[in-house]
């Protein structure tokens, strides 16, 4: 009879302290038995969500395809959502720019701190394009890491979308104005809603295709030609409003990376269906048919391990 434990999950809390007193929150997650020189994976939700998105209430989310391959899962919350820790003055005061400027980079700093494999950043969505900024502006930022890998991200203009594109920007800065927070919760749309200043930055940038800072100081379009890490950028083939082909054919475009993947998924691309903007990474069609991608590219980025 066999003495070989099954693989389980373990995982613990980590605190993560950024700017203005927030502390983030991270889930170190893997199998057991798996050593500190595995391949490492920071993943870092979008809008109006947090890491329950990847790692889910009993551990079966996306990252766990992740972990059974053998990596150790860190997955983030930015604050303000999940259980990232508000200061002793609760406010709605930050922008897009604190999550390129703060969050992202102290997640990547103190995960790398502790992790001694080659790391990964995995972001959706919104995360994915702050992400790409973060490591455009602070271009030091990306020793840390073999690489980055999005999905579904791509900065909203009104190329596509139509008239509905127009009237949800516009209706939810204006909302998130009256309120000082968008509220998603209340409206259905995630879990955890975002400042006034997120959701005004998404509007201002939209009508000419702008990519920058709320100042205006820092164009982030011109930041990611600092970007020289591998970048896998995969998008849904009906994801046609909130991250298009067309505009992560953009995105990717402006990066300044020698290997710069984009992966439409999508059943001309050899899926079972036509991946959206969240079934592109969770649901088991993902985990079968993107997830398996991801993996194999970053093997194909650090093959030593």
């Amino acid at each position: 009879m066999s003495t070989n434990a099954k693989p389980e999950l373990t995982s613990q809390d980590l605190w993560v302290p950024t700017s203005q007193e927030h502390v983030l929150h991270v889930v170190e997650a893997r199998m057991s038995g798996t050593p500190d020189s595995a391949p490492g994976v920071l993943f870092v939700p979008g809008l109006f969500s947090d890491g329950r998105f990847f790692l889910g209430g009993q551990g079966d989310g996306a990252a766990r395809t992740f972990m059974d391959a053998g990596c150790v899962a860190y997955v983030a919350s930015l604050r303000g959502h999940g259980r990232s820790r508000w200061p002793a003055k609760r406010a709605y005061d930050w922008s897009f720019d604190t999550y390129v400027r703060h969050d992202i980079p102290d997640l990547v700093r103190a995960v790398r701190a502790r992790h001694t494999g080659p790391l990964f950043l995995l972001a959706h969505s919104m995360a994915g394009y702050a992400a790409l900024a973060a490591l455009g502006v602070e271009p030091s930022l990306q020793a840390s890491l073999s690489g980055v890998c999005t999905l579904s991200s791509a900065v909203n203009d009104y190329s596509d979308g139509g008239f509905k594109k127009r009237f949800q920007l516009g209706f939810s800065a204006a909302v998130a104005g009256m309120l000082g927070r968008f509220p998603a919760k209340a409206l259905r749309q995630g879990p955890w809603d975002e400042p006034a200043g997120v959701m005004r930055q998404f509007t201002d940038w939209a009508p000419t295709g702008a990519f920058r800072s709320a100042d205006g100081a820092t164009d982030y379009w011109r930041a990611l030609g600092n970007v020289t890490l591998p970048v896998f950028a995969g998008v849904g083939a009906a994801d046609l409003f909130h991250a298009s082909p067309q505009r992560v054919e953009k995105l990717v475009a402006h990066l300044g990376s020698a290997r710069k993947d984009l992966f439409v998924l999508g059943r001309a691309q050899g899926l079972s269906w036509e991946a959206g903007h969240f079934d592109v990474v969770r649901g088991e069609r993902a985990r079968a048919e993107v997830l398996p991608r991801v993996l194999a590219w970053m093997r194909q980025v650090a093959p030593a391990h």
